[in-house]
């Protein structure tokens, strides 16, 4: 029943990790479109869209699975660090698939940005379970 629970959370904060930056870069696009530059052609809503996504992510994945580590630091202890990780490898492997699916054109700035999105991703996940290996007497 253990395993179960484990799996039901890592599998949520996976999909709601992606709904929320999801979300927030269409509202930073509605924003945008309608208070910062309204009355554009739809085209340069989508390049500030493909602009605007990589350094979105960058911005504020960090914070978003910073709180998905201490969401499972507080459930899980010892083990948070492994399904944390565990829900940075199905967020980053999803969202390659879902970048290379649509057709972005990946250039070495977008790469290097992408990189970069994910590292931070990843550094919030370790440093916001850092603690409960450290409470648990686990070594970090």
């Amino acid at each position: 029943m253990k395993n179960t629970r484990a799996i039901a959370w890592i599998v949520g904060a996976w999909l709601l990790s992606h709904v929320v930056l999801i979300a927030g870069h269409v509202l930073l696009i509605f924003l945008y479109s309608t208070l910062i530059a309204p009355g554009l052609e739809p085209s340069a809503y989508q390049d500030f869209a493909l602009a605007s996504g990589p350094w979105y992510s960058i911005l504020l994945g960090g914070p978003v699975f910073y709180v998905v580590g201490r969401l499972f630091a507080s459930r899980f202890g010892s083990a948070a660090r492994r399904f944390a990780l565990i829900v940075w490898a199905l967020y980053s492997i999803t969202d390659l698939t879902i970048v290379l699916m649509v057709g972005t054109v990946i250039t070495p700035l977008f790469a290097t940005q992408w990189l970069v999105s994910q590292g931070v991703k990843l550094i919030a996940v370790l440093l916001a379970t850092r603690r409960s290996d450290n409470v648990n007497g686990d070594s970090a």
